[in-house]
């Protein structure tokens, strides 16, 4: 997707107080069921003067109307550990069952060619 195709907007995060860029592919609000429609992802609590706060994630809404005009944020700090993963940490889990799968996979065929010949090589025998 080339960034012609993709539409930039900008919303300010009232949880860490800063303005943020996000970006949408131009279709993104296409074929919805309602409008405005809710959109959740994490970022990161950046420059926080709690250090405590600091590289935390914060859970964010954002409510988008049909012509990809932000209506409204929504943020809190996720406290605990949750099932909530980042994109990036859920692309790299995504990525490493992925290749686990080809594997197993290949495997499974190498071992499909083995037990055929062996099936082959017992037919044989008992003829």
């Amino acid at each position: 997707m080339s960034s012609k195709d993709k539409v930039k907007k900008i919303y300010r995060c009232p949880v860490c107080k800063k303005t943020h860029e996000i970006y949408f592919p131009a279709d993104f609000a296409s074929n919805r069921s309602k409008y405005p429609f809710s959109y959740v992802f994490l970022h990161k609590y950046e420059n926080s003067e709690n250090i405590e706060d600091k590289d935390k994630e914060i859970l964010t809404t954002i409510y988008i109307d049909a012509h990809l005009n932000i209506r409204g944020v929504e943020a809190i700090i996720n406290e605990d550990d949750t099932n909530i993963l980042s994109k990036d940490t859920s692309k790299e889990i995504i990525g490493k069952l992925t290749r686990f799968i080809l594997e197993l996979q290949e495997e499974h065929e190498i071992l499909i060619k083995k037990y055929n010949e062996l099936e082959k090589k017992y037919e044989k025998s008992i003829s």
